[in-house]
């Protein structure tokens, strides 16, 4: 099994540093947030707080668990593309021990958090943490929150763009776009898990349009559909909101925001709308464009522009959603696990 060992890493740099050479489509989630909490940090130090973790097996990264603790009770684990093969249920139970032996030392044991990331690996750690609590008489149990598909384009991924422009419509959103595309937003935010208050969302927004990450669609003047993006790493980032308003859906208007955008940020020229796209993206050219499905039927329009969601067949087993390049599979089963306070009958 090799030498197993877990490091805590002593900061937000640090950690940035120790997990840049694993800044690949199977790890945005860590190295982009970490990237995103650097550069706020720089404006407010709160950002920089935060627990960080690698679990190594020999000189390998195998495992990443981070949690920006200054204003977040979700922690991220996430594992790298190359090495996903080989976490085995065994090693797993003793890689996620050794978390939990290190998360324990470092920080204040919780009873209520959340944990994203890698399905497998989430699973393991639960079970671990759960297992751990009863041993000082805890009763904790796990809650099923969020189920997704992750995946990953390329530029040996993405499809030849349309021979018939289909993204004039498509424009960088301003502040003046705020109070149009607020209702939009919000009804996005609906399908999110968790609950935000209306002040809470619109703060988000104000925040978003200045980084000239969100796009909207507009069909006779009217937005109809927005994009945005997120998490940039040096060779990462994630598309982390797609919308269409009911009454325009199943026209192509999401497959056209998506294959635009993900052709953009791979330095691709996109067709149609050449006049927004212009100047390089404001956060750099990627090497992979990340996004997120709640299951795999919901992929194809992500499919066709390009991402390597597998496709679901008549026989239940996914296939298909191999990297070109590495011969590696695109894509892995990502979960959001509530741990929890037990319920009794007592209790309840």
């Amino acid at each position: 099994m090799g030498n197993i060992r877990c490091v805590r890493f002593p900061n937000l740099e640090a950690a940035v540093e120790a997990i840049a050479p694993y800044d690949d489509g199977f790890m945005n989630f860590c190295v982009g947030s970490l990237h995103e909490h650097l550069h706020k940090s720089s404006e407010d130090d709160k950002f920089k707080k935060g627990h960080f973790f690698g679990l190594y097996r020999d000189e390998d990264l195998e495992l990443s668990l981070t949690v920006h603790a200054a204003h977040d009770t979700t922690w991220k684990l996430l594992c790298p593309q190359h090495r996903q093969s080989s976490l085995t249920p065994a090693f797993l139970d003793v890689a996620t021990n050794l978390l939990v032996d290190a998360v324990l030392q470092a920080a204040e044991p919780q009873t209520a958090f959340q944990v994203f990331g890698y399905k497998a690996a989430v699973d393991a750690f639960a079970a671990a943490w759960i297992a751990r609590a009863s041993t000082k008489g805890i009763d904790l149990s796990v809650e099923p929150l969020y189920s997704t598909v992750s995946s990953y384009a390329t530029r040996d991924t993405v499809p030849s763009p349309p021979s018939t422009p289909s993204t004039s419509s498509l424009a960088l959103a301003t502040m003046d776009d705020f109070d149009e595309l607020i209702p939009l937003y919000l009804d996005f935010s609906t399908y999110a898990p968790g609950t935000r208050t209306r002040e809470e969302d619109e703060a988000r927004l104000r925040g978003l349009i200045p980084t000239r990450l969100t796009w909207v669609y507009r069909v006779d003047g009217d937005i109809v559909g927005f994009i945005s993006l997120g998490r940039p790493s040096p060779k990462t980032i994630a598309v982390r909101h797609v919308y269409v308003l009911p009454a325009h859906r199943r026209k192509g208007i999401a497959e056209a925001m998506v294959g635009a955008i993900t052709r953009y940020f791979l330095g691709l020229q996109p067709t149609g709308g050449e006049d927004i796209f212009a100047e390089p993206p404001v956060a750099g050219v990627k090497d992979f464009v990340c996004i997120n499905a709640v299951d795999i039927a919901a992929s194809r329009v992500y499919r066709r522009a390009g991402f390597l969601f597998p496709e679901e067949t008549a026989d239940g087993v996914e296939r298909g959603g191999i990297d070109p390049k590495s011969g590696q599979k695109g894509w892995f089963y990502s979960v959001l696990r509530g741990i929890t306070k037990a319920v009794t009958e007592q209790s309840a």
